[in-house]
């Protein structure tokens, strides 16, 4: 005699639960031997313990319930089944690229803070950076809304075009606006993107490998040119040789519930 099971039962023999079994039932990939007209109550018998298996397999595999249920409508085609298969793989290669590219963003920015705490906030320290190459933003008009909205609709394109969206947005600042003029004259607008992403030499902007005096900051950006007068007094007080502008690099910038605004960047300019 045919030995059944309750879906109690089922849900102890297999690790599944209930609602999970009843869900299975509904979308048509694992039906019940027999329903009690009576009770309700589903019973399965062992035949149902191989497509249970079949389910497991290929939720192992990442495959969803209308691809399982597609096996089993055409479970004698080994070729159907292949092609779901390969079909599987080609979307795990791809979310094993953007597992990677996470990574390393996360990556970049654990290492961005850590190095900001390791050697303190506010604080200058000499930093040997290589060479870095970083696209060419043409808009430059900085702390206006159309700045704002510009660099929004490049970011979109990088995002789109390079499938790219770890950026940071970086600034080239007059060494002499600050020093002879009193006045914080942005230069050039820039974005660092990921080291791989392939940009049209034209575009741009080539920091030169050495030493850089580095600074910390944690504020809010609109007050940063305080901080610039901070670096200038360091140079001046320690006679340090320096070459070219000031860059400005823009790490995390992060809002409150009440909406205040901070950004972990840096200042950094290259030495002699």
């Amino acid at each position: 005699m045919k030995k059944y099971f309750s879906i109690g039962e089922m849900s102890k023999l297999h690790n599944i639960s209930i609602e999970t079994l009843r869900h299975y039932d509904r979308v048509g990939i694992l039906k019940p031997e027999y329903i009690n007209e009576k009770t309700g109550y589903r019973y399965y018998s062992t035949q149902s313990f191989i497509t249970i298996d079949l389910i497991k397999k290929c939720k192992a595999i990442g495959l969803s319930l209308e691809e399982i249920k597609e096996i089993k409508n055409d479970y004698t085609s080994l070729d159907s089944i292949l092609n779901i298969i390969k079909n599987q793989k080609h979307i795990i290669d791809k979310k094993i690229v953007e597992l990677n590219n996470i990574k390393k963003s996360i990556q970049n920015l654990e290492s961005s803070i850590s190095e900001a705490l390791d050697v303190g906030i506010n604080k200058f320290f000499i930093k040997y950076n290589k060479e870095r190459k970083l696209k060419k933003y043409t808009y430059t008009r900085r702390y206006t809304e159309e700045f704002e909205i510009q660099l929004r609709k490049s970011l979109r394109e990088i995002e789109k075009e390079y499938n790219c969206s770890d950026v940071k947005i970086a600034f080239e600042t007059s060494y002499d606006g600050i020093v002879k003029q009193n006045e914080l004259i942005y230069t050039k607008a820039m974005l660092e993107l990921d080291y791989n992403v392939l940009i049209n030499e034209e575009d741009i902007v080539t920091l030169k490998e050495g030493n850089y005096l580095t600074f910390y900051f944690d504020d809010n950006f609109y007050d940063n040119k305080k901080y610039y007068y901070n670096v200038i007094e360091y140079i001046k007080n320690n006679n340090i040789d320096v070459i070219g502008e000031f860059y400005e690099i823009y790490e995390m910038t992060r809002v409150s519930s009440n909406g205040e605004v901070k950004s972990l960047a840096k200042i950094e300019i290259l030495l002699k």
